[in-house]
């Protein structure tokens, strides 16, 4: 047997695969070994490094071989006699590969040498012909039957995705139906001085203008005229105009402020009684304080009107936003414009105008902020000012126009909300003023929908209270152009929420939902209004006998509407009830699926460095490190075992099987021959990774390791190093780990 030749195909990730042999004879010599290096089952990149071929004889003697050939596919050992030199079963034998700082080492390779007066030479070809054919028919026999393990899992894979894909859209739908049925234990209150709420469609955003009349129309170019249609519309006829094509609205009545640098959207309703080319425009116009010009803003228009034609005129892209002027104002309009001064029809505008929020148009609805609604969702805060005696309006041009005390102290770190109906000039800012008028609590600002109504929010200090603590002095600023003040009512609130200056709600809607559309609300007479009015014989018959004064010929349609409503409910409420006992038996089938399929999905733990040793000896247990990640159907008590405080001993707390990989460094120094880390069953050991060299153990390195045990409940499992006999590691550390529980065969 002086030439033999033998081909392997080694992975150096450890794949688990059937072992390969070299059998051969003591003392031959010219043995060849081809390897075809492969790496997570990819052929390998071989530049740039080196190959050896190791061993530990029978006699635990170092024997090596360096590649003698490394090409893009095959690495070559040529083995001389001494590789060959003792007889017997070599304790291990693998290949090494070497590049930079990086070490990779294959599986453990059967390694077999034959002594000369074992067997002949004939004898030893044939011996070793027939256990090569056997490995390679084990191998071919391996290989489809992992393939045929791998289409299982993967088929497994799948269902199991599926199904927790099912688990999911069934657990979204109980979610849905959970809030729904505890919608109905967590009814929403709106409260409203009207329940007239019309045919309108309050779905979308409130409206912040005022319902328009025939008389706000107030201001028109010379010559043109106006009538109301119905009270639905106002007309104007242009038939004798004088060339000024412009109305207005808000000139004696006063119109809502809108905010600076916020986006609005204006809507409005027009026609004409004739067909023209031109243009209708409509727009929010701010006049400045002083004798500067307009500034026209949320401009929509409507080209070439056909006669009788409603056309709806909304707010054109770039115009949306409030210039900053509107804090300088000296009053806001509506104009409306004609581009041709031929025209000689009517111009017809109903008065349904919506400015909302935002830069989309909404269906109008009648602004629910104005009264004769005062729609809020809170209860009327009570006015805490001492005003009974107070006469107003208050009109006059001091600096300080009104002053104003308390029915009860300010109380330290309480939230109050301050409101006020007022006009002032187009310079002046209303400032509120704490502690005898010596220190500011803030300035007050316009409430959006509200006509010359403004509010101011502050939380009460210390410095506050200091010398007067329930006094609220009103200043208009600056003192240098102070004017006419007019206030017509002031209201104080503990809070940070403002509510209606009125005496009292009469209709309260319950819902069950948070929402701002007041058609998704039961409405009734508010208790504390039915209430209030029963003290006097007057109101027990202004109420029963004559209801509708108070609720405007609604009390017998919402008492009709509430029956229906509640019995509504209580249907909804028994449909919920149904529909969740199906459902409860759904959930506990859906559980008990859960619980199945988490079953099946594999379970596994992985750890982070454990401690970093150093002077380690043959013996020494290598400690786990911390659990850092489990996979997504477990967590850490559904682990089959514990791991001790010092990370040394793992303890099975049921039946399993377990295979643990992962990664251990290793740092010696040149004299070690070699260098086992054991994993420790019940104190047997067996091999979890293994290095072996002469010269470059002290190069740190890391080794790839791995090993599958069977555990019953209370066995324990250790890490330990071996090194060859009085050795001694300067570092050794367990890197990573994934123990993951295996199904056994």
């Amino acid at each position: 047997m002086a030439s033999s030749l033998y081909n392997l195909a080694l992975d150096f990730s450890k794949e688990l695969n059937y072992t390969k042999a070299i059998v051969a004879r003591q003392g031959d010599k010219g043995i060849t070994v081809t390897v075809k290096p492969f790496l997570n089952g990819l052929q390998m990149d071989t530049s740039g490094g080196t190959f050896t071929l190791k061993g530990t004889t029978p006699s635990n003697r170092y024997v090596d071989s360096v590649a003698t050939s490394v090409t893009s596919e095959e690495v070559t050992f040529s083995l001389d006699g001494t590789f060959m030199s003792e007889a017997g079963y070599y304790k291990h034998c693998y290949v090494e590969y070497r590049k930079d700082n990086q070490i990779l080492t294959t599986q453990d390779i059967i390694f077999f040498s034959l002594g000369v007066s074992d067997i002949s030479q004939g004898q030893a070809d044939e011996y070793v012909s027939q256990l090569e054919e056997l490995i390679r028919k084990y191998n071919e026999t391996f290989d489809a039957f992992m393939a045929e393990i791998k289409g299982r899992v993967d088929s497994l894979n799948k269902q199991i995705t599926d199904l927790t894909g099912q688990a999911k859209t069934l657990q979204d739908k109980l979610d849905a139906l959970k809030e729904e049925i505890s919608k109905l234990g967590n009814l929403q209150v709106m409260y409203s001085n009207s329940i007239d709420f019309g045919d309108y469609d309050y779905s979308g955003n409130p409206n912040l203008m005022r319902k328009l009349s025939f008389e706000d129309w107030d201001l028109m170019g010379e010559g043109i005229t106006k009538a109301d249609v119905n009270g639905n519309y106002v007309s104007f006829d242009f038939s004798k105009h004088s060339g000024d094509m412009n109305v207005y609205a808000g000139n004696g009545h006063k119109l809502s402020l809108l905010e600076p640098n916020k986006s609005y959207t204006l809507t409005a309703e027009v026609s004409t009684d004739v067909s023209w080319e031109g243009r209708i425009r409509m727009s929010y116009r701010i006049n400045k304080a002083g004798n500067e010009g307009a500034q026209g803003t949320l401009i929509g228009d409507v080209i070439n009107p056909q006669a009788g034609i409603w056309y709806k005129l909304t707010t054109m892209e770039g115009n949306h936003i409030i210039p900053p002027v509107i804090t300088n104002h000296k009053s806001v309009w509506l104009q409306a414009n004609l581009s041709n001064t031929n025209f000689k029809g009517k111009l017809n505008i109903r008065y349904t105008i919506k400015i909302e929020e935002g830069e989309v148009s909404t269906p109008y609805h009648p602004n629910l902020l104005d009264d004769p609604y005062w729609l809020g969702k809170t209860s009327l805060g009570k006015n805490i000012l001492k005003i009974d005696t107070v006469k107003f309006p208050i009109q006059n041009s001091e600096y300080m126009p009104a002053g104003f005390y308390l029915n009860e102290p300010y109380i330290l770190g309480q939230t109050y909300t301050f409101t006020m109906k007022a006009s002032k000039p187009a310079t002046q800012t209303f400032g509120i003023y704490l502690r005898a008028g010596s220190l500011g609590a803030g300035n007050m600002t316009p409430i959006e929908g509200l006509t010359d109504v403004w509010q101011l929010t502050f939380k009460v200090t210390q410095a506050h209270i200091d010398g007067a603590a329930n006094a609220l002095n009103i200043f208009q600023l600056p003192q240098s152009t102070k004017g006419t003040v007019k206030i017509e009512w002031v209201k104080l609130e503990k809070g940070d929420t403002r509510t209606p200056n009125i005496s009292e709600y009469k209709y309260r809607g319950i819902g069950m939902r948070d929402s701002n559309n007041p058609k998704d609300y039961v409405w009734d007479l508010a208790p504390e209004y039915v209430e209030d009015n029963l003290a006097t014989d007057v109101k027990i018959s202004e109420i029963t006998g004559k209801a509708n004064n108070y609720t405007d010929g609604k009390v017998s349609q919402i008492n009709s509407q509430l029956t229906a409503s509640i019995n509504e409910v209580d249907t909804t409420a028994k449909d919920a009830q149904t529909k969740a006992n199906a459902n409860a038996t759904a959930i506990k089938s859906t559980n008990s699926r859960v619980d199945e399929i988490e079953n099946k999905m594999p379970l596994y733990a992985i750890y982070g460095e454990g401690a970093n040793l150093s002077k380690v000896s043959g013996g020494t247990k290598i400690p786990i490190g911390a659990l850092i990640a489990t996979d997504f159907a477990h967590n850490s008590s559904d682990l089959p075992y514990t791991i001790g405080s010092d990370g040394n001993t793992l303890t099975a707390t049921r039946d399993c099987v377990l295979f643990f990989e992962g990664s251990v460094k290793l740092h010696g120094d040149n004299t070690l021959k070699y260098a086992y880390v054991k994993i420790r069953k019940n104190g047997s050991d067996t091999n979890f990774t293994n290095l072996g060299s002469s010269v470059n153990f002290n190069y740190m390195t890391t080794q790839a390791g791995q090993y599958v045990h069977t555990l019953v409940t209370g066995d324990k499992v250790e890490f330990t190093i071996e090194t060859a006999a009085g050795g001694i590691m300067f570092a050794t550390q367990l890197l990573s780990l994934k123990i993951s529980e295996v199904k056994p065969v």
